[in-house]
């Protein structure tokens, strides 16, 4: 009772964390915050209840009140439309035996006397405290039909009316609630009136922990809750204690490093580590450590870290799990300022190894030394030929430099996506697996990378956030430094880790709770795995566009009908070409398309001249926002003059230029040797050419919606 002393004492009632409040409990509670709760009152006798019903006025509703009954409707204690006296003994009786019958051992505290509330649209306002990111507001069509459709929409609280008014526009329903086909819509101040009081309901009373208004009828000028359901519970909230980040340069750039595992045997991961960080031209100091060995690849070889008689910076430990914290006690005794530990055996194992990796972080906080991982990968910056990581990727001749960071919390998936984007020709400043967190977390790095100069755009591959207060300060700097945050999110179809018993603890599942934050922190979701490197790709070279107006240019009908639909579905706009069509029309044959989308034809394509030309003046249209080219199978030499023309238009011009290619990469060599040369992406089917222009427009509104020019 203690654990929720303020809720319970204004209610004045003997309430446990962990259980469900009354109606009439929760009922009077949202009443002190103005909420529009039907009118009601509690009676402990049929007497009692038949006086309040005439002081309501009949109809009415009898609720059966107990704490035992979670489920009233289903436990039969719930009787609607009672037009009179006589109905209303019977039903006060009938409610009473069905309540025992339910739960013979049921108290029951009284029936509530409830106004029966006139017929209009019916909606769901739900509150969800989820316990990594905290409170989070559910609004969706609500009724009987709540876990069935499932139209709803999320954001994380507190919400402004700009929130709110988002989340109806996402909702199904939306046009029921606009008002359709001569009918009123709902009176959307009664709604933001709600939220904003919901918002201070939370930040007043933070141990709720769910809460149900369904439904919530409203009608011409009024809404009314009929029915809530409030759950209090008292999670201890975690305080953020901000991490010293200023080692964390040795870790990223060492200027001497020490492999505590370096093997002679390439074909273990300690031979493969100090190979690979040899044979990519690291240019610091490098020693490695094995009491077996005289040398490893040229290099002296040590018997102790202790030994080496140079100070060392980066301490990369490759050794069994139970030697890490004697290691690790070295790397204290010889000052080392960070450590990447590529050792498996630790939390990912149970609970042997959890206690484990506690003890190698305690001996790292002795010392002030900053952890990466235990079972990590390890660190790829290819720009500065340092390579402190063992993974498959790095077999490939070809890595390339370029602008994304990227943080992974899947070495595998992380190492298997870095060797394709390399194959793709897409480059990066940084790579990190960064495994257990046991020490540094994503959040860590995305702040590196927000300072990262080389850094354009931050890509995560995520399975969870670990402070996601951190997370939250990291995509806030992100965002004012226009640093786009894009992350793909594993774990969508998981489920929570305990039964529910309310309407929106059932459909507002944790991954619907991470768009939601996504949303409020200004992150891009991505949605497919392929568009991982697609999109960040094209977050290095697009310019962002001013608005949503897309012009379409192909050679092809048929792509003219697919890339509309696309964009239709994107909600992307494909405006009408005003003068720019009459120019354009001296440069395509009379069977093309002028308008928008513009078919320039396979003849345009054979003089590629004239496709600049096109090009060029939707480029120039001031109601064009950025241009999508849909090539098909355009052959060399002309697909090399064609790729000549767009990498100038692209060049010269401000707004972005996403680029499909639909036909094969070996009937134009010049052409797509050219595109990599000068890091423009060509993306090879409608979809993908459509998503990536998608995520530049997304993210150019969410910063125009948090006021960052």
């Amino acid at each position: 009772m203690a654990e929720n002393k303020t809720l319970c004492a204004g209610l004045g009632t003997d309430i446990q964390s962990g259980t469900f409040l009354m109606e009439h409990e929760g009922a009077d509670l949202l009443r002190k915050y103005e909420l529009p709760i039907a009118r009601s009152t509690i009676a402990k006798s049929k007497e009692q209840a038949c006086q309040i019903a005439t002081e309501i006025g009949y109809p009415i509703v009898l609720k059966g009140m107990s704490r035992e009954i979670i489920h009233k409707s289903d436990a039969g204690v719930v009787k609607v439309n009672l037009k009179n006296e006589d109905e209303l003994t019977s039903a006060y009786d009938e409610i009473v035996k069905n309540a025992l019958k339910n739960n013979p051992g049921a108290d029951i505290a009284g029936v509530l006397v409830q106004e029966f509330v006139p017929k209009g649209m019916e909606l769901i306002f739900g509150i969800k405290k989820d316990p990594t990111f905290g409170h989070q507001l559910v609004i969706g069509l609500g009724g009987i039909f709540v876990e069935i459709i499932k139209d709803f929409s999320m954001r994380m609280m507190p919400v402004s009316v700009d929130d709110v008014e988002e989340m109806l526009k996402e909702l199904k329903s939306y046009q029921m609630i606009e008002g359709y086909r001569g009918k009123k819509g709902i009176n959307k101040q009664l709604i933001y009136t709600i939220c904003l009081s919901l918002n201070d309901l939370i930040e007043e009373h933070p141990e709720i922990e769910e809460l149900d208004l369904n439904p919530v009828i409203f009608t011409d000028n009024d809404a009314y809750i009929c029915d809530v359901r409030i759950l209090i519970t008292k999670h201890k909230e975690k305080e953020l204690v901000r991490k010293d980040l200023s080692h964390l340069k040795q870790m990223i750039n060492p200027q001497s490093i020490a492999v505590i595992g370096a093997s002679t045997n390439e074909k273990k991961n300690g031979g493969r580590l100090f190979k690979y960080v040899v044979e990519n031209g690291y240019k610091g100091k490098l020693f490695p450590i094995n009491p077996g060995a005289k040398e490893v690849k040229g290099y002296k070889a040590y018997p102790s870290l202790l030994e080496v008689p140079d100070e060392v910076e980066l301490a990369c430990i490759i050794v069994a799990a139970k030697h890490v914290p004697d290691v690790m006690e070295e790397c204290v005794a010889k000052g080392v300022k960070a450590a990447i530990i590529y050792s498996s055996g630790f939390a990912e194992t149970g609970e042997e190894g959890k206690k484990l990796q506690e003890q190698i972080l305690a001996i790292a906080k002795k010392g002030n030394i900053l952890v990466l991982g235990p079972n990590s990968i390890g660190i790829a910056s290819p720009n500065n030929n340092i390579y402190t990581a063992f993974g498959a990727a790095l077999e490939t001749k070809v890595k390339v430099p370029g602008n994304i960071g990227f943080v992974s919390q899947s070495g595998a998936m992380g190492s298997a996506l870095l060797s394709r984007a390399w194959e793709q020709g897409a480059g990066f400043s940084r790579w990190i697996s960064v495994a257990n967190e046991a020490d540094l977390t994503t959040s860590d790095f995305m702040e590196v990378l927000i300072e990262d100069e080389l850094t354009k755009v931050i890509t995560v591959f995520m399975e969870g956030i670990k402070n996601p207060k951190a997370f939250s300060l990291a995509s806030a700097r992100a965002l004012k430094a226009k640093k786009p945050v894009l992350v793909y999110k594993t774990g969508r179809s998981s489920i929570g880790k305990r039964a529910v018993q309310s309407h929106t603890g059932s459909i507002a599942g944790d991954d619907a709770v991470y768009s939601s934050v996504f949303k409020k922190f200004g992150v891009l979701r991505i949605n497919r795995i392929d568009e991982i490197i697609d999109v960040s790709r094209a977050f290095t070279v697009q310019p962002l566009p001013k608005g949503k107006r897309i012009g379409v240019i192909t050679a092809s009908g048929g792509a003219c009908s697919i890339i509309a639909d696309l964009c239709s579905e994107k909600g992307l706009e494909i405006p009408e070409l005003v003068d720019t069509s009459e120019e354009i029309k001296k440069y395509i044959p009379p069977f093309g398309s002028a308008q928008n989308p513009v078919d320039v034809t396979a003849e345009v394509i054979a003089v590629p001249e004239m496709f600049k030309k096109v090009v060029e003046n939707v480029m120039k249209d001031p109601n064009i926002d950025g241009i999508i080219v849909m090539l098909t199978t355009n052959a060399d030499p002309g697909a090399f003059i064609i790729a000549q023309s767009l990498i100038e238009i692209f060049k010269e011009n401000d707004k972005p230029l996403v680029i499909g290619r639909l036909g094969a990469d070996n009937i134009a060599p010049q052409a797509m040797e050219l595109y990599n040369k000068e890091k423009l992406p060509v993306y090879p089917t409608p979809e993908r050419v459509v998503s990536v222009m998608d995520y530049l427009v997304k993210y150019s509104e969410i910063l125009k919606e948090k006021g960052i020019t």
